[in-house]
């Protein structure tokens, strides 16, 4: 009968175990680790994951503090490595510190961190351990840093850490109190990893503690657990540590899955079925796994570790040279390092991660790795890389360390295909000598038909007929109105490019805005306020007033007395200088509106209408001056407005004597809109119209004084006197609405932006641009806009098709033909811009389409002509090369074949 085993014993498969776990094994590390640190050393323990590190660390902080030594524990990942900054983790560190060690009482962290805000972080935390941990504890000092390889993945530099550790050390010499400070690092890194820079490392200074498996003679407690279990604990026990080879995990697990009764034949079987067999679900809590993900984790080291342990596995052994490629090997705890050789750890990693595991590895890795293998079985060199297989390998090994199988591989895979293209570099000398002679041939034959084909008289030449087709075809598209968008754009851009001008200081504008409508009171405006606000405009004696605003209805005061009606009619007929509005009916489809009367009371000799033409994008780019209704001829208001003025300089209006059609103040003829003027096509020319030459306004005076576009003072700063007289006598003063409430605005070509909204005007500041239009070409003789006849556009469109061809024919050059197009190109908007400056508007998007459309046809039908000639001619030249070559038959249909690829490449579109 077997014992009845201890309930209280428990195997524990991962996490650290309690000081006084009965599973705890004791090792020569423990001995080693207890008597570096009581002694003052600087220790490290770096190992592989699930070694027994963190629980070798809770007992020896047992150890010690029984011995009255104050220990503190450090756990990286408990301060965190994600997303944190190098204050936050220093605090943190600091904060583990005074946790551990009770120093809370006599201590505040946050105050203290606020007043040593000028130091860097880890200056606060070399103060905090000289001036506070060294001062408030005062016996022996051991701090334990758990998990350091954490700090590989902070996002700040840590050497500064290692070296402040390595500081204390050396501050042993001058400060007798840090001899009682001693540091243990443990994790799973290689010194390097942690610390490049040797000079600042604490590693060179400090004791390695070797951590092994467990021995046999060390691992006697964990046979208590199997008493009552098995009828031969330790022999099971030994058959455990077998397998295992004393990996602490590995080995805790395995006790703990020994069932009732089991012999020691019955462990091989426990092993197969419940860790090597299907391995990836019973790996709970995860061991094997994390190993497998340390292999594979970095894929550029990957291919090097796995090649390293297929050559362990293949050997049995390796001899050890401490190369990085080795201790990472190590790391992962899948080879050991025993008597100046790695190993396989035991016998499990060998039977779960065996040759065909790491085959399959390493064909998933590489992209060549099943090629690999069969190479490896018979060295055939058909199995070697070439070409773009090779290159593609080479460029996927550039950043890689691989093992030398592979490297072995690439090297006789290169060595290859350079001596196969060095074969096929020799046929392609041979055969380029036959292939120049035949091109030789065939340039000759081409300059032949080139010399035949422009051999021809000019007008014998398809080329002019090409061109101008291209011509006739630009008209006829215009001529439907497809470019009339692209022109009326082109033009807003030059209105928009155009130098500025200075405001017309003739104009001021009594702006009816927000401010004034809301003094007021309401809308419209009382006949009162504004019979008020004529006779104070006329009391300064403008030349004219305009009143941009419909009073075909009578506005009432709000004492309904009437009287404010009488008084506006009496205001009407004491200011014959006065224009007012009326809107016209108009029968166009387009813009039909149904007309508003004349303002009530005012003499109609006194009212102009205010009829705005628009284009079919929306905006204003004409004047109507005169309109006819019925037998009746009506004058627009801005018309009005400047006749009025310029009457006053002794200037009126005629017929102009070179055409009796046209109307003439002082030397500017004004020329009549027709509907297929510059760019428009078919557009409403009824009633007399010009095509407005809107000048760009600019800004006069400086600050508060600063004053762009036409002088604006509102309707409430003239009913309460407070516009000079000087901006009104002998003026032209306009009233009208700017408040946005009332929606009076328009689109002009200067509102146009490259980028963001267009910005409409008011519509009493376009009044002011039809009347200081009029005015400027009659006194400072400014230019009108005016457009070229229809021939003549299309004779000027015409000669552009004409000068593309020119262009193809005197310059070969491919690189001389598209600069010499653009160069023409950007002379023709030039030419343009400057003429547009001086009134005339050019067609300059049909002249650009008709200039590149024949320079772009014309060599596409030069080059259908001169295949034509070519073709007749290689009739001749396979003559020639049979001849050349009849006694070398290879040649010969190297040539051939040279000779056909040549004519089917020609002939691709």
């Amino acid at each position: 009968m077997n014992a009845a085993p201890s309930p209280a014993y428990a195997y524990q498969v991962g996490g650290s175990l309690p000081p006084d776990s009965p599973t705890y094994v004791t090792r020569q590390a423990d001995q080693d680790l207890y008597a570096g640190l009581k002694a003052g050393d600087f220790c490290y323990v770096l190992n592989s994951r699930q070694m027994g590190k963190s629980s070798l660390r809770v007992r020896t902080m047992q150890r010690l503090q029984q011995e009255k030594i104050a220990c503190a524990s450090i756990d990286i990942t408990a301060i965190g490595t994600w997303d944190i900054t190098p204050e936050q983790w220093y605090a943190g560190v600091i904060d583990n510190i005074a946790n551990s060690l009770d120093l809370y009482e006599n201590f505040d962290l946050e105050n203290w961190w606020q007043c040593h805000n000028l130091l860097s972080p880890v200056q606060r935390l070399s103060k905090f351990i000289e001036k506070v941990l060294l001062v408030q504890v005062a016996q022996q000092i051991v701090i334990f840093v758990d998990e350091i390889d954490s700090v590989l993945s902070l996002n700040f530099a840590i050497d500064d850490f290692f070296a402040l550790i390595r500081n204390c050390y050396n501050q042993r010499a001058d400060k007798s109190e840090y001899k009682r400070l001693t540091f243990a690092l443990i994790g799973v890194a290689t010194p390097s990893d942690l610390i490049v820079d040797k000079k600042r490392t604490p590693f060179n200074i400090g004791q390695a503690i070797e951590l092994a498996g467990f021995q046999i003679d060390e691992a006697e407690p964990l046979a208590q657990g199997l008493v009552g279990k098995v009828s031969n604990p330790q022999a099971v026990l030994h058959e455990v540590l077998a397998w295992t080879s004393g990996q602490p995990f590995l080995t805790q697990k395995l006790c703990k899955l020994i069932p009732q009764g089991i012999e020691v034949a019955g462990v091989a079987e426990l092993v197969r079925s419940h860790l090597i067999e299907n391995w990836e679900f019973h790996d709970q809590p995860e061991h094997l796994k994390t190993i497998r993900d340390r292999l594979l984790v970095n894929q550029k080291r990957a291919g090097r570790l796995l090649g390293l342990y297929q050559q362990i596995l293949q050997q049995g052994e390796v001899a050890s040279n401490d190369s990085s490629e080795q201790m990472e090997l190590r790391l992962s705890g899948l080879a050991v390092k025993q008597q100046g050789k790695l190993r396989v750890y035991n016998q499990i990693y060998k039977s779960v991660f065996d040759y065909n595991w790491v085959v399959k590895a390493l064909v998933d890795l590489r992209p060549y790795g099943e090629v690999l293998e069969a190479w490896v079985g018979n060295k055939d060199k058909s199995w070697l890389l070439r070409g773009q297989a090779l290159h593609d390998a080479q460029a996927w090994a550039m950043d890689k360390s691989l093992s030398d199988l592979d490297y072995q591989f690439l090297a006789a895979s290169q060595d290859l295909d350079k001596r196969e293209v060095q074969i096929a570099l020799e046929s392609e000398r041979k055969a380029r000598e036959v292939q120049d002679q035949v091109a030789l041939i065939l340039t000759e034959t081409k300059q032949k038909a080139k010399e035949n084909l422009f051999k021809k008289k000019i007008w014998q030449r398809w080329e002019i007929f090409t061109g101008s087709s291209i011509g006739m075809s630009i008209l006829l598209i215009r001529s439907i109105g497809l470019l009339q968008p692209l022109e009326l754009t082109v033009l807003d851009q030059f209105f928009r490019l155009r130098p500025t001008e200075q405001p017309d200081n003739r104009i001021t504008i009594v702006a009816i805005d927000e401010a004034s409508l809301r003094q007021i009171g309401s809308w419209p405006i009382p006949d009162s306020q504004i019979a008020k606000l004529l006779r104070k405009i006329n009391v300064h004696k403008p030349q004219a007033i305009g009143l941009d605003i419909y009073r075909d209805l009578l506005v009432p005061s709000n004492d309904l007395t009437g009287f404010s009606h009488k008084e506006l009619l009496d205001t009407y007929k004491s200011t014959p200088n006065l224009i007012g509005i009326q809107l016209l009916a108009s029968q166009n489809q387009k813009q039909k509106n149904f007309g508003v009367s004349p303002p009530l009371g005012l003499n109609l000799e006194q009212v102009g209408f205010n009829n705005v033409l628009y284009d079919p994008d929306g905006k204003v780019r004409r004047s109507l001056l005169y309109w006819h209704a019925g037998k009746q001829v009506h004058e627009s208001f801005a018309l009005k407005l400047a006749l009025l003025y310029l009457k006053s300089k002794g200037i009126i209006l005629q017929k102009a004597s070179d055409n009796p059609e046209y109307l003439q103040l002082g030397k500017a003829v004004f020329t009549r809109f027709q509907a297929n003027d510059g760019g428009y096509v078919g557009a409403d020319d009824k009633g007399y119209q010009i095509l407005s030459n809107f000048p760009k306004l600019g800004c006069e005076g400086s600050g508060s004084q600063k004053r762009c576009g036409y002088r604006q003072v509102t309707m409430s700063d003239v009913l309460n006197n407070k516009v000079p007289t000087s901006w009104i006598r002998d003026r032209i003063v306009l009233i009208g609405s700017t408040a946005p409430s009332l929606q009076d605005f328009v689109f002009i070509p200067q509102s146009s932006r490259i980028m963001g909204t267009a910005k409409p005007i008011a519509g009493i500041e376009l009044q002011a641009y039809f009347i200081s239009e009029l005015i400027s070409a009659v006194l400072e003789e400014r230019p009108l806009l005016k457009a070229w006849s229809e021939q003549v556009e299309s004779l000027w469109i015409l000669a552009f098709s004409w000068i593309g061809i020119s262009v193809v024919l005197l310059l070969h050059s491919p690189l001389k033909f598209v600069v010499c197009v653009l160069c023409l190109g950007a002379s023709l908007i030039s030419v343009s811009y400057i003429a547009f400056l001086y009134g005339w508007w050019l067609p300059i998007i049909p002249s650009l389409l008709s200039l590149v459309g024949a320079a772009i046809a014309t060599p596409i039908q030069t080059s259908y002509q001169l295949e034509k000639l070519e073709k007749r001619q290689l009739r001749e030249s396979l003559k020639s090369i049979i001849e050349l070559y009849h006694d070398n038959p290879d040649a010969c249909n190297i040539a051939i074949e040279y000779l056909k690829r040549s004519d089917s490449d020609q002939n691709k579109p």
